[in-house]
């Protein structure tokens, strides 16, 4: 497989950590993005053996598709104030490869204060999706399977990961999250904004603009990427 070589899936691939004091006011304005954090960041995952270089920042709806495999080795990482965002596509994976968990388990031991979630969709005629949030000394949950699967079986309670955050499941304001929704067509994503307790409105999405960088990925890494991109 060479750099050039064409990627035919399309995919959704965040990870998220927010860090106390944890609030359910979001600021006004986010402050900047902090380079050198977030370069620090990407050299911390466990898909990124080195960085290579930094190219130049784009704003979070304007982040490139990869379109080869050369496009798989871009990570982009934003830190603003208690805010981590990581856009890294070694991160998608499908019910083998567990990509995400295992990058939470590793953030998790980084940074036991910390909220933590991921989010994962990877399409290529036929969707996988996954959805997981773990709290700092409490609940965990992940949901998730193939678009055609009758029934997903969360791995944890919803609802007792609300109550953990201070949420009553049942009145939660204008969350568009129903728990009695059966789990395959329930809007996950709105759930794991409500659980973090902090997110990026489509506005910040045009206007923040993470770092930028070129990696080379670890051996494990590259494999997943392999399977996963191109099996």
């Amino acid at each position: 497989m060479t750099d050039s070589t064409a990627v035919d899936k399309w995919g959704h691939y965040e990870l998220t950590l927010i860090f106390p004091p944890f609030t359910r006011e979001a600021p006004e304005t986010a402050p900047p993005n902090d380079p050198g954090r977030a370069r620090r960041v990407a050299e911390s995952l466990g898909t990124v053996a080195e960085v290579l270089e930094e190219l130049p920042s784009r704003a979070l709806d304007e982040l490139p598709r990869p379109e080869t495999r050369a496009g798989l080795d871009l990570v982009a990482v934003g830190c603003w104030g208690g805010t981590v965002l990581v856009v890294d596509p070694a991160l998608a994976g499908d019910a083998v490869v567990a990509a995400m968990a295992e990058e939470i388990g590793r953030q998790r031991a980084l940074h036991p204060e910390a909220r933590i979630a991921g989010s994962v969709l990877l399409d290529a005629g036929q969707a996988y999706e996954e959805h997981l949030i773990d709290l700092p000394g409490g609940p965990a949950l992940r949901v998730g399977g193939w678009d055609d699967e009758e029934a997903w079986e969360p791995d944890g309670d919803p609802a007792e990961l609300l109550r953990a955050v201070g949420i009553d499941p049942a009145d939660h304001g204008d969350a568009d999250v129903d728990l009695d929704e059966e789990p395959r067509l329930a809007d996950w994503d709105a759930y794991v904004l409500l659980a973090l307790g902090r997110q990026l409105t489509d506005g910040d999405r045009s206007r923040l603009r993470p770092s930028l960088f070129r990696v080379r990925r670890t051996e494990r890494a590259a494999a997943n990427l392999t399977d996963v991109w191109f099996g």
